[in-house]
């Protein structure tokens, strides 16, 4: 076996801890009188409606005006991407047609102590404003330009049959985007809603009849989705709440402490278990599980930049449980395995280089079935709702975070309980102290 460096083990298990400790407790500090969040902890988690409860609200055109289906589209889609933008994953969103109307359900802001339906609802019933953007950021025309934005299939010879954006700009927005063209050409001009970025295409010509499209990898449903959101940067009515009301939550707050300790306590006795049953394997195992937990739970907090907040629901948090009994079972496969190898006769080192390399098809194989599903449940009821019109857009904030927890937790899984912890453990078979079979699963001699 190709030894690991002694210090490894405990430079990685430091590290292991400190991360956990941030990513559980999170790091807060007091500019003066203010406290401020440098990282976000579980404590600062936006909670589910299952859980905390929320806000449902119905919101209808300001003084009364009689919108169009593609209006009330639009306003929806706007609606739905200011949710998406703030981390609000957990929500159901509807346009009654007949009445004018778009009802929507959301849950409360994780940092809300007021729980005051109104500041909740003036913060999606804003007018939202549509840019477009140069690559240095800086916005060179804004929706007032755009006449309308229509979903249609591309005629031309070369790209015939793809699905395409095209805008219909009104006079002066002709002239605007035949000077920003010019200037920008063969260059990228990004267009926002709010500050989230809707698409990024490239200027591949000079556009001075008023009338451009937008092309890429685009689908009927996704085509159709960005003309919605770009004709609601451009409302001709803004957004008023004609009724809300607080919703309360199905489990409650008192519940979600109740979970906390069973958390603590199931914890305590499957390391104690494992450190009995495995000795040494097992406390490395113990080390591992607490950095997968700690990973997926930064992957809801947004403890790294590159994943967005999450809304937490009862089924999110099934999914996190779910992928810490994969994280126990790849570890337990493991320990099996390198004490297989000593009854075969294998030695200390022939044990665990044997036994964790014989493990790890085993678990790759039962892992990667997980993140088949959870993939397929992310794409089906996450917010691209794919399939949401054979299966409502009710499911859509349940099941999606089902299928995101436990796509994180099992991501966690392969890094921590599979990798470091083959690490840590070929690390700490080089202590002189711990160079005793038994210890690894071996007979005692």
């Amino acid at each position: 076996m190709k030894r690991i460096s002694k210090p490894v083990f405990f430079i990685v298990a430091i590290l292991i801890i400190a991360f956990a400790f941030t990513a559980f407790a999170g790091i807060k500090y007091y500019d003066g009188d203010i406290q401020k969040t440098a990282i976000k902890g579980i404590s600062d988690i936006r909670w589910g409606i299952d859980i905390r409860g929320g806000v449902e609200a119905t919101f209808k055109p300001a003084d009364d005006i009689d919108a169009t289906d593609e209006q009330l589209d639009s306003a929806k889609s706007i609606i739905e991407t200011r949710m998406v933008s703030n981390g609000i994953t957990d929500y159901e969103i509807y346009a009654d047609y007949g009445s004018d109307r778009i009802i929507v359900r959301f849950p409360w802001k994780e940092d809300d102590t007021t729980f005051d339906p109104v500041s909740a609802v003036n913060e999606l019933a804003a007018t939202a404003k549509l840019t477009f953007r140069n690559p240095s950021g800086e916005t060179v025309m804004d929706g007032s330009a755009v006449e309308k934005a229509t979903a249609g299939i591309d005629q031309s010879k070369d790209s015939a049959g793809q699905y395409i954006v095209q805008l219909e700009l009104n006079s002066e927005g002709a002239q605007t985007f035949a000077q920003v063209t010019q200037q920008y050409l063969n260059q990228q001009i990004g267009i926002y809603m709010d500050e989230t970025q809707l698409s990024n295409p490239t200027v591949q010509s000079v556009i001075s009849d008023g009338h451009a499209q937008i092309t890429g990898n685009f689908d009927a449903e996704s085509a159709t989705k960005l003309a919605n959101q770009i004709n609601g940067g451009a409302l001709p009515f803004s957004l008023e709440a004609a009724s809300y009301s607080g919703i309360s939550p199905t489990l409650g707050q008192n519940s979600l402490t109740a979970m906390g300790y069973a958390a603590i306590i199931a914890f305590a006795l499957i390391a104690l278990f494992m450190i009995i049953k495995y000795r040494v394997p097992g406390f490395v195992a113990v080390i591992a599980l607490v950095g997968q937990m700690a990973l997926a739970v930064a992957a809801v907090t947004r403890y790294f930049s590159a994943f967005d907040s999450f809304t937490m629901t009862l089924p999110g948090i099934a999914g996190l449980i779910l992928s810490v009994g994969m994280g126990v079972d790849a570890n337990i496969i493991t320990a099996e395995r390198i004490k297989e190898e000593f009854r075969a006769g294998k030695t200390l080192d022939g044990a665990i280089e044997k036994g964790t390399k014989n493990s790890l098809t085993a678990i790759i194989d039962g892992n990667m079935t997980i993140v088949i599903v959870s993939v397929i449940l992310m794409l089906v009821f996450g917010p691209s709702n794919i399939l949401s019109w054979i299966f409502g857009e009710s499911t859509t904030g349940t099941i999606y975070a089902f299928g995101y927890t436990l796509l994180m937790g099992v991501i966690s899984n392969f890094i921590m309980g599979v990798w470091l912890s083959r690490v840590m453990l070929k690390s700490i078979s080089g202590v002189k102290c711990l160079r005793k079979e038994w210890l690894f699963g071996g007979a005692r001699k």
